[in-house]
């Protein structure tokens, strides 16, 4: 029979957790706490086999929690669940986890039979689980970012230019999806480091990524004027305001 920590700050995902347990081992004993600072009182006393815990909590956050867990107890078995999949989590976690912990990421928006696959590989198998989400950004952590090739400065020529998905997907000979997942795939790249006042300026989350493409690879010196239309007035008129092209 194990025993198990629950730290969520949300009812029904701490409910959705323990049914997933139960379906593995009808027998558990399952702990609740709903913030990271009561997840951590909770675990000095309970000394559980297993912890699932949240990320994103009030009070003390899954990460900062886990750390002092991992701290006094470097083996004790944690599986972190999320919504979120962010770069800075995923390194945030690389950074904490020791040598000899059997640690899990998973995702909550994947499917019952994954997120119990899941806590069973943690808690019965003892082999560490990451969500193949997460384990692509921890490869893109640990690749350096290229400069980009010829083919990425075509596709970032389009973005400025204002083309469609669809207008780049017919050029790459790839479909719609495939162009989107490769706009995506060039914009990580492009934006990979990006400074962090201008991550936190006001009007950057305001801007789509198109804009935000365009904008870095000016900042950059990747683009010049000259490479984007005149016939795309709305965006030159945004770019005019954001750059002087005299100076």
């Amino acid at each position: 029979m194990y025993k198990v920590l629950i730290v969520d700050d949300v009812e029904g995902l701490r409910k959705h957790a323990t049914a997933l347990i139960k379906s593995i081992d009808a027998d558990a004993s399952i702990f609740e706490a709903t913030t990271g600072q009561e997840g951590l009182e909770k675990f000095k006393t309970l000394k559980p086999d297993m912890v699932v815990m949240d990320i994103v909590m009030p009070e003390m956050n899954g990460i900062k929690a886990a750390q002092e867990i991992w701290e006094a107890v470097p083996n004790q078995k944690i599986l972190f669940w999320s919504q979120f999949h962010s770069e800075t989590y995923v390194r945030e976690i690389g950074k904490i986890v020791p040598d000899d912990a059997i640690h899990g990421y998973a995702l909550k928006t994947e499917t019952d039979d994954v997120l119990k696959g899941a806590f069973g590989s943690v808690l019965v198998k003892d082999i560490p689980y990451i969500d193949p989400v997460v384990r692509n950004v921890q490869k893109r952590l640990q690749c350096p970012i290229k400069g980009l090739n010829d083919n990425e400065f075509d596709i970032l020529v389009d973005l400025a230019l204002g083309l469609t998905d669809r207008a780049i997907a017919l050029r790459e000979h790839i479909s719609v999806r495939g162009a989107q997942n490769r706009i995506t795939s060039l914009s990580n790249k492009l934006l990979n480091g990006l400074d962090d006042h201008v991550k936190e300026s006001a009007g950057w989350e305001a801007m789509n990524s198109r804009v935000r493409i365009v904008y870095e690879a000016f900042r950059r010196g990747i683009l010049v004027p000259e490479d984007c239309d005149s016939h795309n007035e709305e965006l030159m008129r945004w770019l005019g305001r954001e750059f002087d092209f005299d100076a």
